[in-house]
């Protein structure tokens, strides 16, 4: 069985997104194209803000495609003049960057340790890793689920049991791909049994109702 393809990258511009899976294939990668988009504007206003285009790739060219991005974009970096709106943050500022580069991109990641460089802040390997696994364990954590949107779901798996169906497999199943290719749960183990109740409650809800207009109309 093959690899599922996972998102690495999204962008609303084709060119971009097709600039990167070149890039990746030059280095032997596997890609595939998405474009989740509309494929019609009724406006005729092209509006590509709309517009959805995923690069996909195997789990495990998650870091090798990611290394050869950094990689690019550092060169690139080389090349951006001081009008660029990083040049106006504070260290501080940077640090953050380099701590958070999921957040703000590989062109702004590259820039910011060229910045702090010639402000004779200089990042050594080692400590660039213990930031990009402390991101990594911060987003592989569960989040909560607000607990009136539980109630709420609970509420919709009776009375509008579709609808319930949805949100309960979501919870119990949903998961995010994180930078280096893992998958997490987003939700905790005790968010995800709550999601099966939901979804086993608006089951046999829509079960019953689907019997019940058998009989009404039989």
């Amino acid at each position: 069985m093959d690899e599922p393809f996972l998102t690495f990258r999204r962008f609303n511009d084709s060119e971009m997104a097709a600039e990167m899976a070149a890039k990746l294939k030059e280095h032997k990668i596997r890609v595939e194209l998405e474009d989740n988009g509309k494929l019609f504007d009724p406006s005729f206003a092209k509006n590509f803000l709309d517009r959805d285009i995923r690069v996909k790739l195997r789990a495990k060219d998650f870091e090798q495609a990611d290394g050869i991005m950094r990689s690019l974009y550092s060169e690139q970096a080389n090349r951006v003049g001081e009008d660029y709106y990083l040049y106006q943050f504070s260290d501080s500022e940077l640090v953050d960057i380099i701590r958070n580069p999921d957040e703000w991109g590989w062109l702004d990641y590259a820039l910011a340790q060229k910045i702090l460089s010639g402000h004779g802040i200089h990042i050594p390997s080692k400590e660039l890793k213990r930031f990009q696994d402390e991101k990594l364990r911060m987003l592989s954590r569960p989040d909560a689920a607000d607990k009136s949107w539980t109630y709420m779901a609970y509420l919709l798996a009776l009375i509008a049991p579709p609808l319930g169906m949805i949100i309960g497999f979501s919870m119990a199943n949903m998961k995010r791909t994180l930078p280096d290719g893992q998958r997490h749960f987003v939700y905790s183990g005790k968010d995800r049994h709550h999601g099966k109740r939901i979804l086993w409650i608006a089951l046999i809800c829509f079960v019953i109702w689907i019997a019940a207009w058998l009989w009404f109309w039989k």
